[in-house]
């Protein structure tokens, strides 16, 4: 005779089995009618008998320290095609470099994966609040703080600040030698960017007035990014190293930046009701100034600032070193760019509206984004049942579900450099096949794309037209000074290992 307890116990297993098959079964048709809607079948599997995926990290990493990653990504596609699945650490992956694939995951799926998974940890310990620690609702809410700013580029380009980091920026390129401008690039975009963000440079190009305290957020800066982009490679590897010099990094960075935000409150404060607001130009004016024009929130507006000083350091700096690379070695463009700078701005510094008018300028930033993209890879995570357009069956015509908690990485080192969208000489740097020619369709994505794009793009561009302008009518020619070929150094963005070692030549 079954006693109480153990009717109990049987019914309790009985129940939670049953729920577990409905829920399995309720999977198993939501799936299937994914399959059947859009014609889903199995992509092409990288060693699928590697179910643990030991060999594929094993294979990542001694790409990655043998600096060939990106050689390797672009074999991979070659091999298996433009999407196709692998397994890491026992997790089903899929790689793609197909436009509509990209499309499909940043733009017509957005709402289907989630990006914070992939980078929460990273930037968690520097910017918790950040926009690239979020997703949801925290996600609308820093990214609001941005929106309403970046979509006003004309009010917020200051050029005399722009003009003051690039008069420091000059007298440090010596005449008559050969000079690495990769480091001068990152030194003048974190002076240009800090002053813009919080109205407080840190003096990097200028070392003879740095103090203590500026030299230190610069360094804890710089070492804070080495640490995020290597632990962004090792995944979950990574809790085998020791942080605690990361932590410290991060922490100064914050309290740094934390100080400045209270700083400029206590000032609105003592402020309010004495002082009245000066009418003309406000360009002068820092982000966090006009991020406290809506939230005091500090540890809000403290994140947001920092994380203009992460991201929109490194990417600009490094499509600035990527761009003087390549005129380095390509006179014809470097010439050809100058006299249209000189016919349209003349000699005199730019101003917003002949930045604009500087055609082919653009079309050069599109041509080394997209010969060397300043991410050459990222990644999303699905938090549903979804699927994506092209990748499945022989041909990789049929579409291909993707399960929830399954990652997509998306490749724009592979669709910047396919000759099915930019021709048999996609991989030869030619600024004129911007001429008339879409992005939107072909997997271009320098800045990302969809309500993930990057909300300062805009502004991004004309910070580094200013440079180049400047630097253009300053040097007549720039010399090559390196016969060692582009070896990639990945990092929160992509940069050339050997620096960009050339001779500037002055008008």
């Amino acid at each position: 005779m079954y006693t109480p307890l153990y009717l109990a116990l049987l019914t309790a297993i009985l129940h939670y089995a049953l729920t577990l098959a409905i829920r399995e079964y309720r999977t198993y048709r939501k799936r299937a009618a994914i399959k059947r809607e859009h014609n889903c079948s199995a992509a092409t599997t990288e060693n699928p008998w590697d179910i643990l995926g030991l060999v594929k990290i094993y294979s990542s990493t001694k790409h990655l320290l043998n600096e060939t990653a990106l050689t390797n990504i672009s074999d991979l596609f070659t091999r298996f095609g433009d999407t196709y699945a692998s397994r890491i650490l026992t997790q089903r992956v899929y790689f793609t470099c197909d436009p509509r694939n990209i499309r499909h995951v940043l733009i017509n799926r957005f709402a289907d994966f989630d990006a914070s998974d992939v980078r929460a940890h990273l930037f968690a310990p520097i910017t918790p609040r950040g926009i690239f620690a979020l997703d949801g609702e925290g996600w609308k809410a820093s990214r609001s703080l941005y929106a309403d700013i970046f979509s006003a580029t004309r009010k917020i380009f200051d050029a005399g600040l722009q003009e003051d980091a690039f008069s420091a920026f000059v007298k440090l390129v010596p005449r008559g030698q050969a000079v690495d401008l990769q480091p001068l690039f990152l030194k003048l975009i974190l002076d240009v960017n800090s002053s813009f963000a919080m109205g407080v440079s840190p003096d990097t190009l200028r070392p003879e007035v740095q103090s203590k305290e500026k030299k230190e957020l610069a360094e804890s800066l710089m070492y804070a990014k080495r640490i995020m982009a290597r632990d962004g490679f090792l995944g979950p590897l990574h809790y085998f190293l020791s942080r605690k010099e990361f932590y410290a990094a991060c922490q100064y960075v914050r309290g740094f930046v934390e100080d400045v935000v209270r700083k400029e409150i206590a000032s609105r404060e003592h402020e309010k009701g004495t002082t009245q607001k000066k009418d003309g130009d406000d360009r002068s004016q820092s982000l966090l100034q006009r991020i406290l024009d809506n939230t005091n929130d500090i540890d809000g507006v403290r994140d947001a600032v920092v994380t203009i000083l992460i991201a929109g350091t490194d990417s600009v700096a490094s499509m600035l070193s990527t761009t003087f690379f390549l005129l380095a070695r390509h006179e014809r463009v470097y010439d050809k760019l100058r006299q249209e700078i000189l016919d349209t701005v003349g000699t005199e510094p730019p101003t917003y509206e002949t930045i604009r008018k500087v055609t082919y300028l653009r079309h050069v930033f599109n041509e080394a984004m997209r010969v060397y993209p300043p991410v050459p890879f990222n990644a999303r995570t699905a938090n549903t049942d979804t699927y994506l357009p092209s990748g499945g069956g022989s041909d990789g015509s049929s579409g291909v579900l993707i399960r929830k908690g399954e990652r997509v990485i998306f490749s724009s080192w592979g669709s910047h450099r396919s000759s099915r969208s930019f021709g048999d000489d996609a991989l030869e740097f030619r600024p004129e096949r911007w001429e008339g020619l879409k992005s939107e369709a072909l997997g271009y994505i320098p800045f990302s794309a969809g309500p993930r794009v990057c909300l300062g793009q805009q502004y991004a561009l004309l910070e580094a037209s200013y440079a180049t302008i400047r630097i253009i009518q300053t040097f007549a020619r720039v010399e090559n000074r390196d016969v060692r070929p582009w070896t990639e150094k990945i990092g929160l963005n992509l940069s050339n290992k050997n620096g960009v070692l050339v001779e500037m030549v002055p008008a």
